[in-house]
């Protein structure tokens, strides 16, 4: 540390006027307003020099007395500040201070500061990192392997910098805000080094609050969703994130991922069905599963089809073979949940392997119902033992698609098993007519008008429809030349058939 003497540039001296002289010789290069620190050591030392001059013995004995060093007081009460400690404009300005020091005084400083930091709890690690780069803190540059060690871990978690704005907490009494600082500093810490004991972590209680800091509330989301805990506050914070950002992944699945941990039903579903359709992905597939697993049991051993249809759509998959299907058709054969339709559509598959046709002893033994549920079954088996699903039931499915009648998991179902099924121009035509047959089953008989009869149809209208259905194929195989000139000539004829079928009755 300097004395007064040093920074005036003058031997120590009784001669007030030499002190004043070397004083007004050194004032221009301190202006107060272009260098107040260096103004304010000056001063200082001036004062100090009259001092000593006018009682030598306590000069003397005041050299004699290592103070410490001006800038380590100014960080100690840096730190101390309540205003200052937690705002990045107040550790600039600090450093900028430092800055005024000559390279000796700063590499003399160096290690002190550190040491004041390391020594200090409540210290805000995105402030420190500021001063930190200034100082150029190195591990290797310790001293001793242990320290080195020490100082390494301690720059480590630096480096990471703050759980959350610690400004956030300004207007919060000190105790609240270091005690908020330290337990969060603490929760993340134990995430990273010890997860076998975050949940008991989280379930502490003490003189904290959750801050209102996005970075913060993104961590907890993230850490209680991979504790399976749901939070009806988190529910809403993951609300608000996807309102911000409504094409961010992360933000849609947090939202579904705490929903349904809060228990959330049917009214979950629709964005269920979404997330999987527009996100694919393992997260997506194991919030439906479990969606199903806790809601609709009877459903889980179509959607466990239905996402390894999607895995492995590269691949010559078949479903129901692979080993994921069947071990969780197995789990949940063995839960206890499914319903005696569910678990004989399991069974059949899972033992036997062969067309067993249950679903038509269950309609005629045991009265089952039918209901989309059970189509879905019945077109699964056939989809899965690789039979064309050419029945009603897969045909009434399709019509509840197209109708938009289906809920959310029967379309995304009844999808996955279009998929697998390569429909021919007569299976659109038997189709089309149940649908026909359904709508006028809808209408009461006094409704219908002769011409809704199908015995009065038109011949011609069933023939061009088939025409009609003909051409598409044709043209999605490629091989619509020689078709469609038969198709112009067959067209031909019946507008001559049907011309003379009007003349005839006309007269």
């Amino acid at each position: 540390m300097k004395s007064c003497w040093d920074i005036l540039n003058i031997a120590p001296t009784t001669d007030l006027n030499a002190i004043r002289q070397a004083y007004l010789a050194l004032l221009p290069s301190f202006h107060p307003e272009s260098d107040p620190q260096g103004f304010k050591q000056l001063r200082q030392a001036y004062e100090a020099a009259q001092q000593g001059a006018a009682s030598p013995a306590e000069d003397i004995k005041a050299d004699e007395v290592s103070d410490e060093h001006e800038m380590l007081v100014a960080f100690r009460e840096l730190l101390a500040s309540d205003s200052d400690r937690f705002q990045p404009s107040a550790w600039q300005k600090f450093i900028q201070q430092l800055n005024q020091c000559s390279m000796d005084e700063v590499d003399k400083l160096r290690w002190s500061l550190c040491d004041i930091a390391m020594a200090t709890e409540a210290i805000s690690l995105s402030c420190l990192a500021l001063l930190a780069q200034r100082l150029n803190w190195q591990p290797q540059d310790a001293g001793d392997e242990t320290r080195e060690e020490e100082l390494e871990a301690f720059l480590e978690t630096v480096k990471r910098g703050d759980a959350f704005d610690l400004l956030s907490l300004a207007a919060l009494p000190p105790v609240i805000q270091d005690q908020t600082n330290a337990y969060f500093f603490e929760l993340e810490h134990i995430w990273r080094f010890y997860p076998e004991h975050f949940a008991d972590a989280l379930q502490l209680h003490g003189s904290w609050i959750i801050p209102d800091d996005k970075q913060l509330h993104r961590k907890l989301l993230h850490w209680f969703s991979a504790e399976q805990w749901g939070m009806t506050e988190l529910v809403d914070i993951a609300r608000c994130w996807q309102a911000a950002e409504p094409e961010n992944e992360d933000a849609h699945y947090y939202l579904c991922r705490q929903r349904l941990l809060c228990g959330e039903g049917e009214s979950l579903l629709a964005d269920l069905c979404d997330f999987w359709q527009r996100y694919p992905s393992t997260q997506a597939d194991d919030l439906l599963l479990s969606w199903c697993r806790q809601h609709q049991p009877d459903f889980f051993p179509l959607v466990v089809m239905a996402v390894e249809a999607r895995c492995m759509v590269d691949t010559e998959y078949v479903p129901g073979e692979s080993a994921r299907t069947r071990l969780l058709w197995a789990d949940i054969l063995h839960s206890g949940t499914l319903s005696p339709l569910g678990r004989s559509f399991v069974e059949s598959l899972f033992y036997e392997r062969k067309p067993a046709k249950w679903w038509k002893s269950r309609l005629a033994e045991q009265g089952e119902p039918e209901t989309p549920l059970l189509d879905l079954y019945r077109t699964a088996e056939q989809v899965a033992l690789e039979a064309f699903p050419n029945e009603k039931p897969f045909y009434r499915l399709l019509i509840r698609l197209e109708a938009g009648d289906a809920t959310p998991l029967e379309a995304l179902l009844t999808r996955m098993l279009h998929a697998k099924a390569e429909m021919e121009p007569d299976d659109i035509l038997l189709k089309d007519d149940l649908a026909e047959e359904m709508a006028q089953a809808q209408q009461s008989p006094a409704a219908l008008l002769p011409e809704d009869i199908p015995a009065q149809r038109e011949p011609e209208n069933r023939l061009m429809q088939t025409l009609k259905i003909m051409g598409q194929v044709a043209a999605q195989r490629g091989d619509s030349g020689n078709l469609m000139k038969i198709i112009r000539i067959i067209c031909l004829i019946m507008i001559v058939i049907g011309a003379l079928n009007r003349f005839y009755h006309f007269f």
